[in-house]
């Protein structure tokens, strides 16, 4: 089969040379254990491939890593490039210094011009760094007669050698990822729930992102009498930098919601029983005592202390996990980790994507069979929460109430199952799926967020973003 291939290829004017695992053994002769991955590159990479190069290049590439002892000890790069009208496929070796160690071709397209994929001419391309120009007869001579094949082959060589500095080279925790071919996957349990970390990186950054997030449950916890938020909660006023840059945030979300997210809305989570436990339906009076109790406005931040109005309560719940998930992140960034999976049960962040993936496969409950999903998005760089109806909730006399909150009338939200938002951060995604809960699903265009929004009708459609229906792969 593979001989009829070549002779229809050959009959085409189409030249296959070498085969994949050949051009490997003339890239890497020596090394037995070569990692194949298809790696994506993040924006920030891919712009200074681009910039490098001053011309436009895929964000996708197949990259090869041999390794020796775990070590890195070389790089190779599948590169495509249009000759005349067709294309022509190389692959390019490069050595941990960025230079390149060979360039063998694969297969030429085109009917004539295919003596550049001779020795006398790719032998000139050994040492090349990313610096070259490699520019037609002032740093290379080229073969007459195919002239755009070669300028093809060192368009290519010079791609390959971009990519390999910038993905491999200048970013070596990318590499770190590659070789680790098993990711850690190490479970905890913070702020009440369990945090789940799986990452391709050290087993110490691992351990390090942990103990950030356990800090921040030092800080934020309202059950610890003596973090900082419950010594807040306790004594009205307090100094802490840490504590007033978070609350910081909770109040822009409440600027932007109308007041459908507050995190000062302790007064009526404790009136509706929540926070202990002993859930009941307060009066109408003990309700408006509540919400007399919140609002945004009644804490006071000036230069890192904090000031709570009388009777004030804070209760961090709608956005504590996904702030602790991007402190977490940031953790393992500064460690140089640059895939990891983050999951704090209803918010979760995807730190790059595994090796050889676009991205990290999350799916969506399904509110109403929770041994079932909706779907699945494919996360890059990206957060994703969902608060739901399902979980807390107690009902008197037939009628469900759910333990969100409108903070505007004091009462559970009704009419909603759940609602899932995708966006930047933890944080964002954290506060906003509360928000667009109470406010209703208008909010996402507001806020520049996509979202699921799901009603307490079974039978009725889900209501989703224009974004969010791109990405989504419905069960």
């Amino acid at each position: 089969m593979i001989l009829l291939a070549l002779l229809f290829a050959l009959q085409e004017g189409s030249q296959v040379f070498l085969t994949e695992e050949e051009a490997l053994q003339i890239v890497f002769p020596r090394e037995e254990k070569v990692l194949r991955r298809e790696v994506t590159l993040d924006s920030s990479t891919h712009a200074a491939v681009e910039n490098r190069l001053k011309r436009r290049v895929e964000t996708t590439h197949r990259l090869f890593v041999a390794a020796r002892d775990g070590e890195a000890v070389g790089f190779a790069m599948i590169a495509e490039e249009v000759t005349k009208t067709l294309t022509m496929t190389f692959l390019v070796g490069v050595d941990p210094k960025g230079r390149v160690i060979d360039v063998a071709v694969l297969e030429h397209k085109e009917k004539i011009g295919a003596d550049c994929a001779k020795r006398k001419f790719l032998d000139q391309l050994r040492g090349k760094t990313v610096n070259d120009p490699l520019r037609r007869k002032k740093d290379m001579v080229h073969v007459v007669g195919a002239t755009m094949s070669c300028d093809a082959v060192m368009r290519g060589t010079r791609k390959a050698l971009a990519v390999v500095r910038e993905y491999c080279l200048d970013r070596p925790q990318n590499v770190r990822a590659i070789l680790q071919e098993e990711p850690v996957v190490q479970q905890r349990y913070v702020m009440g729930s369990l945090l789940t970390i799986t990452a391709y990186g050290p087993k110490s950054a691992v351990n390090r992102a942990f103990e950030e997030a356990k800090r921040w449950d030092g800080i934020l916890s309202d059950y610890k009498e003596e973090s900082d938020l419950s010594r807040l909660n306790r004594d009205g006023k307090l100094e802490s930098p840490e504590l007033a840059r978070f609350l910081g945030e909770c109040r822009k979300v409440s600027d932007l919601s109308g007041g459908a997210f507050d995190v000062t809305v302790g007064p009526l989570v404790r009136s509706w029983g929540f926070r202990d436990g002993r859930h009941r339906v307060p009066s109408s009076a003990e309700i408006e005592s509540a919400l007399r109790r919140v609002g945004s406005n009644r804490v006071i931040l000036e230069n890192g202390r904090i000031r709570l109005a009388e009777g004030t309560l804070l209760d961090p719940g709608a956005i504590g996990k996904g702030w602790a998930v991007d402190r977490t992140v940031d953790a393992l960034r500064k460690d140089g980790i640059a895939s990891a999976f983050v999951d704090f049960g209803s918010t979760v962040y995807a730190l790059g994507a595994p090796p050889g993936k676009e991205g990290w496969t999350v799916a969506v409950r399904d509110p109403f069979r929770k041994e079932r999903t909706l779907g699945q998005l494919t996360l890059r760089h990206a957060s994703l929460s969902t608060s739901g109806a399902y979980e807390k909730f107690f009902e008197v006399d037939g009628r469900r109430f759910c333990h969100i909150l409108d903070p505007r009338t004091g009462r559970p939200v009704e009419g909603v199952a759940s609602v899932s938002v995708l966006a930047r951060t933890g944080t964002e995604s954290d506060a906003l799926s509360t928000a667009i809960f109470v406010a209703g699903p208008d909010l996402a265009a507001k806020a520049k967020v996509d979202s699921l929004w799901v009603s307490a009708d079974p039978k009725a459609e889900l209501r989703m973003t224009d974004g969010w229906r791109k990405i989504w792969r419905k069960e």
